[in-house]
């Protein structure tokens, strides 16, 4: 199913919201970080709504989204999210057991999980174009 999100640019990024989820909220340091982090979002919002018995409603069009008062200003972009759940993969990583355990590490002195450092880390990497001649 496609939802719409709506992005607002701040002082220091940008906000994420969801008309058809109001409690579904998030914020990127730049647009492409909100993108990603709405998709991340959306998918978990939606997972758990599920797990509580909830029924999807069915998405506003961006037309709908764009006639509404909140909407002045920001922009209207299409999240795409599996209406079963489950938009989220495993993947096998192969690494040095020495750099895992910095990482392992790191995780657990700063309380995240080495799935949420590895998504940061690759955001930054993405960003900054590290595999650029």
């Amino acid at each position: 199913m496609q939802y719409v999100a709506l992005l607002e640019q701040e002082k220091r990024g940008y906000s994420v919201t969801f008309p058809d989820f109001s409690e579904c909220t998030t914020f990127g340091a730049d647009m492409d970080e909100a993108v990603d982090q709405a998709h991340e979002a959306l998918a978990l919002y939606v997972e758990f709504f599920l797990e509580q018995g909830g029924t999807l409603p069915e998405p506003m069009t961006k037309k709908a989204v764009a006639a509404l008062p909140a909407s002045a200003g920001r922009k209207a972009i299409n999240v795409t999210v599996l209406a079963e759940g489950g938009d989220f993969a495993e993947l096998e990583v192969v690494m040095h057991v020495h750099l895992l355990g910095r990482i392992e590490k790191y995780c657990r002195d700063s309380g995240i999980s080495p799935a949420d450092f590895l998504s940061v880390a690759a955001r930054h990497a993405l960003r900054a174009d590290i595999l650029a001649e």
